[in-house]
């Protein structure tokens, strides 16, 4: 009976076999040092003649069981090989050296990073190449899959797309007329020391504070990342470009928020109070319907563990921290058009919940008084 070994330990001792050496063949050293009596000057040359460059072996997809694929990159080999052909053009190197790191390498060893939160060095030697080389690596992979923004998250430009959603949302609890969910949460970081205040959240740690638009499917529509984890959940909306598309009329239905929002005409939030039955009802049902984002939101920081890791935080800057929020919302929505899951993880961070610090409005009340008498009466 054979044991299965790890992938990462077979890989090391394959490496230690299969060491590829580029051979100096020897040339004899110039005339100045075989007549010169500088025997120090003589040895560094030799030396240097006979020095032979060493490479790890690196990490290569087609060795990988599937299974260890989805466990290590939470995406299976299909994915990964369809975002590689859409970013690749960005990742192929333009040196001229003979070793030069292959652009799938790049992307594997960026995916493992994001998805384990373990620190560079630990996932440069798993993907057989240096802790500087894949710090250049992880850049360019980062920018080159911020380029898939636009295609990855966004609302459906069509009626039929946006109907789709709402078809969605009603299927969770009979909430009608419903275009997506809004919630919060928070990435650890390692604070500018300039503005270390500015990134504390109410739990005392430092974050960036991020808002996630979901549909019925988990799929990411919207996000908002740049924000200090100071800021309040209703700051950043009101902040964000979604808020002034929802007023200018671009879109026709509601987006739902917990208790940390103001009711508006398109942002529909559940009965602090209830005093009828009808508002029970709809308390109910906003309840389960909203639930989809802080599941999406559970999801998110599973597959990606760089973005709850319980033993450290991200140490960046915020702006790089922003960058790596969206990429792993992109890499997510591609997981879930593929319906690749991955078990929610026991240890992450527990959230943030916000209270209102904004007034509802006059029309916002009125339309959730709506809403209540023309779908949850009787």
């Amino acid at each position: 009976m054979f044991l299965t070994l790890p992938y990462l330990i077979l890989r090391r001792l394959r490496a230690r076999r299969q060491q590829i050496h580029e051979e100096v063949r020897y040339e004899p050293p110039p005339r100045q040092y075989r007549e010169s009596n500088n025997n120090i000057n003589r040895r560094q040359f030799l030396r240097r003649r006979r020095r032979r460059r060493i490479f790890p072996v690196r990490i290569n997809l087609s060795e990988i069981d599937e299974h260890d694929i989805k466990e290590r990159y939470r995406l299976n080999s299909d994915a990964i090989m369809s975002l590689y052909d859409l970013i690749k053009k960005d990742l192929i190197s333009t040196t001229k050296r003979s070793n030069a790191v292959p652009g799938i390498v790049k992307l594997l060893c960026a995916l493992h990073y994001f998805t384990s939160g373990s620190l560079q060095s630990t996932v440069a030697e798993a993907g057989g190449i240096t802790q500087s080389t894949f710090s250049r690596a992880l850049s360019e992979v980062i920018s080159a899959i911020l380029k898939l923004s636009d295609q990855f998250i966004k609302f459906p430009g069509d009626a039929a797309g946006l109907q789709l959603i709402k078809h969605g949302f009603q299927g969770i609890d009979g909430f009608p007329n419903v275009l997506g969910a809004v919630g919060c949460t928070h990435i650890a970081i390692s604070p500018p020391s300039e503005m270390e205040q500015m990134y504390r959240n109410k739990k005392h740690y430092h974050s960036i504070n991020v808002q996630i638009i979901c549909d019925a499917d988990m799929r990411i529509l919207d996000v908002v990342s740049q924000f200090p984890g100071s800021t309040h959940d209703s700051s950043v909306l009101k902040q964000s470009g979604i808020q002034e598309r929802f007023e200018e009329g671009e879109f026709s239905g509601w987006l739902l928020g917990d208790a940390g929002y103001g009711v508006k005409p398109w942002l529909l939030t559940p009965f602090d109070n209830p005093l009828t039955e009808s508002e029970v009802h709809y308390n109910i049902s906003h309840s389960a319907t909203y639930s989809v984002v802080e599941r999406t939101i559970d999801v998110l920081k599973s597959r990606f563990r760089c973005l709850d890791n319980p033993n450290g935080v991200l140490l960046y800057n915020p702006e790089k921290v922003s960058k790596i929020i969206l990429v792993c919302c992109i890499i997510h929505n591609i997981a879930v058009v593929r319906n690749i899951e991955v078990d929610l993880a026991l240890d992450l961070r527990p959230p943030i919940k916000d209270e209102s610090t904004e007034d509802d409005t006059m029309e916002g009340t009125e339309e959730r008084d709506k809403v209540v008498e023309e779908y949850f009466s009787g």
